[in-house]
């Protein structure tokens, strides 16, 4: 899944503010898993607010739980592909529907 925030201008794109992308669980009919998606999300804000040296106690053992369920959201395209939404995203590409 490919998330692309844009800003407009005279009702027209003019530039992509962010992009964000998740790898979307599917059940054996390849429908979206509704239940899994949300825990990802979450685990991924998580992630990212939480400190980088978080310990749990006085042991130095990182409580990992949440990276592990946001790494399985996870997805990174690559530069080509990136622009590529880019390009859809602000009307210089058309994109084929399914």
């Amino acid at each position: 899944m490919a998330e692309v925030i844009v800003e407009g201008k005279g009702r027209r794109p003019v530039r992509v503010v962010r992009r964000t992308f998740a790898m979307l669980a599917v059940d054996a009919r390849g429908c979206i898993d509704a239940a899994r998606f949300p825990g990802q999300q979450f685990a991924r804000v998580e992630v990212a607010l939480a400190p980088t040296d978080a310990v749990t106690g006085e042991v130095n053992v990182v409580d990992a739980t949440h990276r592990f369920a946001a790494h399985g959201g996870a997805w990174e395209p690559s530069q080509a592909l990136a622009l590529a939404i880019d390009d859809v995203a602000l009307g210089r590409r058309k994109c084929r529907r399914l």
